[in-house]
């Protein structure tokens, strides 16, 4: 147990020491910008506290973050890299407004079959790309990726052509009934029942690893020929690994068409979808982690917007440090497998 907790502070550790590195360097490029980076952090940090309403953003940012997130990182347990949230999120948020808008059938009964729509668009959208692996040994980070553009376009033609609201101009659908919306927390701020859900889900995470299929598909992350020894079915379970991590995709997806939207419209997705990849990986693909990175990333989003309004900072900045903690996560994930110890002692032997 207390190698448990050592190896977690370790990773926290880590984690904490990364978002430091990228935050430095950050500064360096905001003060050769002639601006001053205590100015710019601290507009980060009022601009997603100073109010109700910007911690109600914080949280509307997080919700879809954080369940694409855990999405993402079932499928890294199995080392199966699904780049392809974004595309999943889109399929779920279409799946979902078309029940929405062309079923006429009361609220009760829309808001569940609008939910399992989603999953299950986003589950099949990725499961597609979990049987091209399985039946033709086709690299999931390219499929799943491939699989983006497709569920962007297709977005594009709907929203310009059959689902396109008839009674406006601009390229989205038409918006949902009243009822059919997640209902706000309070009147006067855009925080809303979803959250309820995200919290659902936290709480589902941190006991799935100990049903059967989490130890099946945690058993696949260590190799091949290691889970077919202890009798399980790879191929099957690589395909239910894919669907898992789209449904979740997917209902992130309902949820930003159904709490915050209220309609289908060009680049809904908001690119959460390569953001809940870093958050799964900065956050060590711990439950807990996850939480905490995706509640990292959204004070960068909210913030990070204020910032740019407020200063003369641009929002770049904040892609910058983005972009920065992707390669700090991918360069640690090198050491990881080849440790700088396990180096050392190779130069060793050879001397000798």
């Amino acid at each position: 147990m207390k190698d448990k907790f050592l190896n977690s502070g370790k990773k926290a550790a880590g984690a904490g020491a990364m978002i430091v590195a990228a935050l430095l360097i950050g500064a360096i490029l905001v003060i050769l910008s002639g601006n001053s980076p205590i100015e710019a952090y601290s507009t980060i940090i009022s601009g997603a506290f100073g109010s109700k309403q910007r911690l109600s953003e914080l949280f509307v940012k997080m919700i879809p973050l954080t369940i694409m997130a855990y999405g993402v990182s079932i499928a890294y347990k199995a080392q199966l890299w699904n780049i392809g949230a974004d595309g999943q999120f889109t399929m779920g948020a279409i799946a979902s407004m078309a029940v929405g808008i062309y079923l006429d059938l009361p609220a009760f009964i829309i808001i569940p079959i609008s939910v399992l729509s989603a999953m299950i668009a986003g589950a099949l959208w990725s499961g597609l790309a979990g049987w091209l692996k399985t039946k033709f040994n086709a690299n999931e980070v390219i499929t799943t990726l491939m699989l983006n553009y497709i569920a962007t376009y297709f977005l594009a033609f709907l929203v310009y052509g059959p689902m396109m609201d008839p009674n406006g101009e601009l390229a989205q659908s038409e918006i949902l009934r009243d009822p059919l919306k997640i209902p706000l927390l309070f009147s006067n701020l855009r925080i809303h029942g979803g959250i309820i859900i995200m919290l659902l889900i936290i709480i589902m995470m941190f006991f799935f690893w100990k049903t059967t299929l989490g130890y099946k598909i945690d058993l696949i992350g260590q190799g091949e020929k290691v889970s077919t020894y202890a009798g399980v079915n790879v191929k099957k379970t690589v395909i239910i690994t894919m669907m898992i991590s789209g449904a979740l995709a997917g209902l992130a997806g309902w949820n930003e068409a159904y709490g915050v939207q209220y309609r289908l419209l060009e680049g809904i997705s908001s690119g959460y979808g390569d953001l809940a990849v870093v958050i799964a990986l900065l956050g060590e693909l711990n439950p807990l982690g996850i939480v905490v990175s995706a509640f990292f990333f959204s004070i960068l989003k909210v913030g990070g917007a204020s910032m740019q309004r407020m200063t003369n900072v641009p929002y770049s900045i904040v892609d910058v440090i983005q972009g920065l903690i992707i390669i700090f996560v991918i360069a640690r994930t090198a050491f990881k497998i080849t440790p700088i110890k396990e180096w050392i002692g190779r130069r060793k032997n050879n001397v000798k």
